[in-house]
């Protein structure tokens, strides 16, 4: 193989490793006896990270693409928690946020900032994880 084959070879191979680790960005599944705010907090961090796998882990089974999960859906590029949560019941946790978007490939999501509603159930075994979400509480 002549040096200059062999050189971008190392290049490409390089190139692909960075994609690929750049690709695998997870984040950290908040313990069980976490608040609420954490694992809203989570939740969000992976929708921006695009980690579907750990977005799915922080919500129940009933919570999913088109049934207010975005995650594979919509781009999300930043988001902020807007207050405290509404707490109608010790066991339920309500959260406006504000996300930005590129847009959902459908238009029902345009780019920019958008408010979305998070609404968090205390489980079983005590922890939260997010029940519904959508663009209404």
């Amino acid at each position: 193989m002549r040096s200059w084959d062999r050189t971008r070879a190392i290049v490409c191979t390089i190139t692909m490793l960075l994609a690929l680790v750049a690709c695998t960005s997870t984040v950290a599944v908040p313990d069980d006896s976490a608040g609420p705010e954490v694992v809203l907090d989570a939740y969000l961090r992976a929708l921006v990270a695009g980690d579907c796998e750990t977005g799915r882990a922080l919500a129940t089974a009933t919570f999913r693409e088109g049934n207010g999960e975005l995650c594979g859906a919509v781009d999300v590029t930043a988001f902020r928690v807007d207050g405290g949560p509404l707490r109608p019941s010790p066991d339920e946790a309500v959260f406006s946020t504000t996300l930005t978007t590129t847009g959902s490939d459908d238009g029902s999501i345009k780019p920019g900032e958008t408010i979305r509603f998070y609404s968090l159930g205390r489980q079983p075994n005590g922890s939260w994880r997010i029940v519904g979400g959508g663009s209404g509480p």
